[in-house]
């Protein structure tokens, strides 16, 4: 059972809303002289009251008069069961419509429809309203609510309203406090002494005092200093709980409504949307390209050019892909719900979900950007995995950032990785999942990347490991991981530093063998002190392209005209690694007496040691780097 229901009333102006909650709790949500003065509602109204099961309901008063529209639209985010009320003098009138609308598109599906008045009208003419209230919502999701007759003023029949709340909000899935923190800001204001204040329903998450979140979409980092929930101090808000939370730090210009609270990190801000729209069966609801529509999402109202995908006409009654190009910066997550009304006047067309909140632009009849919406809407967990991998700017995608970004159960998400993994859709490294195409993409251009260089350079085994990472717009990181990843499926091989085809072999003719021989022979035989490369190949093409052949493999270059045998090398990091077992820095005159080698020598030595992570120099000695 969910502990934290949130009610909202909708309906036509003049229907009764602030005086049944009054009834209900006790609380005038009228909070303002000139609301009162006006005898309507302008701001989100904030009461709650208790069922007889225990539970508590928090409840949002949405005004109903037409200008004051985006206010109700701003209060159902979080709603889990609507209270329609319908005068009973009056019967349903066209906000009464139009609130029906707005709630169905955003996927609310449970209601109780309150005639009120019923006091100032006669049972037979009740009857007549209560039919016309059933042929209306016949066909609707409302169509099976129940119809509770009541008046606020003399109680009658609140009684059996409050059982059937009770029963309507049995079965509501608790929210998932698992989610990272969100709130939607629908109030901000300033409370002398404490600063400032902001207001809306947890949706997701918990939030504590002391808490560090985000205000977005500026980015505004703010902490949590005091949480009330229903009027009182707590210490901890759940998700589904209706709360005012107290910024330290905050100017009162740095939040506003249509602003999110939310931990830092968890939502995406962007200029675009991949969306499904759904427009309600009226011919005034047809949107064409380039189409300027107000778009509500949270508590934020934006406008937006339509762009609509895969068609040319978003028509009425019917659901279509679209990309909306936003005038202002928003803050979001996919799967997010909206509504769209028209730019002037403005009357309620349609709602959709965000399927990609971060989008490019792209072609209006890509088959791919089509089939990747489609997935986005319909698929299970492991085509939503599938699909995000594939379609991520990033080639190595962690579990975590999944888990953020699809929103789905980790159980779920653990399941369909290993399923997919099995059936080698995708691969896994320490750095996160690659889908196979991406990875097959990496693979193709590595492969012509070595081809091309083994038939240019016969004589050398492959391509130095820090040339290969700069030919990729691919972090290093990255790279790195997935060139382990080929070498252990056996697609390269990596000789030393070198990588290479995994068949590819040098092969020397007669001549080179021996040429190659006494190279390696002159700078075994020198030790520390070896011939240059200039003394070694007296400057002779096919010499330098042998003895380049053997760097990274038998020889280390240590500088344009310096190298030393491999074997040699690791003789002088083991004399190095040796030393300080017993000494916490070593100097060149150290090096040097330990080899025997020059000045000149000791030095390029060292300083490659450095280069290669294995010592670090600090003014005029160095340390051994830690592992």
């Amino acid at each position: 059972m969910n502990n934290n229901v949130i009610i909202g009333t909708a309906g036509h102006i003049d229907h009764g809303k602030t005086t049944l909650i009054k009834a209900l709790s006790g609380i005038e949500t009228d909070t303002t002289q000139e609301e009162k003065d006006r005898g309507m509602s302008i701001n989100l109204g904030f009461a709650y009251f208790d069922l007889p099961s225990g539970k508590r309901c928090g409840v949002v008063d949405v005004p109903g008069h037409e200008r004051f529209i985006k206010n109700m639209l701003a209060g159902v985010s979080g709603i889990n069961l609507v209270l329609l009320l319908v005068d009973s003098r009056e019967g349903i009138m066209p906000q009464t419509k139009e609130h029906i609308d707005i709630l169905t598109l955003l996927g609310i599906e449970n209601y109780i429809i309150v005639m009120t008045k019923i006091d100032l009208v006669e049972e037979e003419y009740r009857e007549l309203v209560k039919e016309d209230i059933q042929e209306f919502i016949s066909g609707t999701v409302l169509e099976n609510s129940p119809i509770i007759e009541v008046d606020s003023i003399s109680k009658k029949g609140l009684d059996t309203l409050l059982a059937t709340i009770d029963k309507k909000t049995e079965d509501i899935v608790a929210k998932n406090v698992d989610k990272n923190a969100r709130i939607n800001i629908d109030r901000s204001f300033q409370v002398k002494g404490f600063g400032t204040v902001v207001t809306g329903t947890l949706t997701e998450g918990v939030i504590n005092v002391g808490d560090e979140l985000v205000i977005y979409p500026k980015e505004v980092k703010a902490k949590v200093r005091n949480i009330q929930v229903h009027s009182k101090d707590v210490e901890t808000a759940y998700a589904g709980q209706r709360t005012a939370i107290n910024l330290a730090n905050i100017k009162f210009d740095d939040v506003k409504r249509g602003d999110t609270l939310a931990t830092a990190g968890s939502l995406t801000k962007t200029y675009m949307l991949d969306t499904e729209i759904k427009l309600i069966n009226d011919e005034r609801a047809n949107l064409e390209l380039w189409d300027r529509v107000r778009v509500y999402i949270g508590t934020e109202e934006v406008m937006a050019r339509v762009v609509p995908l895969g068609t040319d006409l978003l028509k009425a009654g019917e659901s279509s892909f679209a990309q909306l190009r936003l005038e202002e910066e928003i803050a979001v997550k996919n799967y997010d719900k909206f509504i769209i009304r028209t730019y002037s006047p403005m009357i309620t067309i349609g709602g959709g979900v965000i399927l990609d909140a971060n989008p490019k632009k792209h072609s209006r009849f890509n088959e791919e950007i089509l089939e990747k919406l489609k997935v986005q809407l319909e698929g299970n967990t492991t085509d939503l995995i599938d699909n995000y991998l594939l379609s991520h700017t990033d080639y190595l995608n962690s579990k975590e950032n999944i888990l953020k970004e699809l929103q789905l159960p980790k159980e779920e998400v653990e399941e369909s990785l290993t399923q997919l993994v099995e059936s080698t859709t995708i691969y896994e490294t320490k750095l996160g999942y690659i889908h196979k195409k991406k990875y097959d993409e990496v693979l193709e251009k590595l492969k012509k990347l070595l081809s091309d260089y083994h038939n240019r350079y016969k004589l050398k085994v492959g391509i130095p490991k820090i040339e290969v990472l700069s030919k990729f717009k691919i972090s290093q990181k990255e790279m790195l991981e997935l060139l382990d990843l080929f070498i252990l499926n056996n697609e390269i091989r990596l000789e030393g530093n070198l990588v290479a085809e995994k068949d590819f072999e040098v092969n020397y003719d007669k001549k080179q063998l021996a040429e190659k021989e006494r190279i390696e022979k002159a700078l075994l035989d020198g030790g520390f002190t070896p011939p240059s490369v200039k003394e070694l190949t007296n400057g002779e093409k096919p010499k330098v392209e042998l003895l380049e052949s053997l760097i990274d493999n038998t020889v280390v270059r240590l500088d344009a005209d310096l190298v030393l045998h491999e074997k040699v090398f690791k003789d002088a990091v083991q004399k190095v690694e040796d030393h300080f077992k017993t000494n916490d820095q070593i100097v060149l005159a150290e090096f040097r007496d330990m080899t025997g080698s020059s000045r000149k020598y000791s030095m390029a030595i060292l300083e490659y040691m450095d280069k290669i992570g294995i010592t670090r120099r600090l003014e005029n000695h160095r340390v051994l780097v830690k592992k």
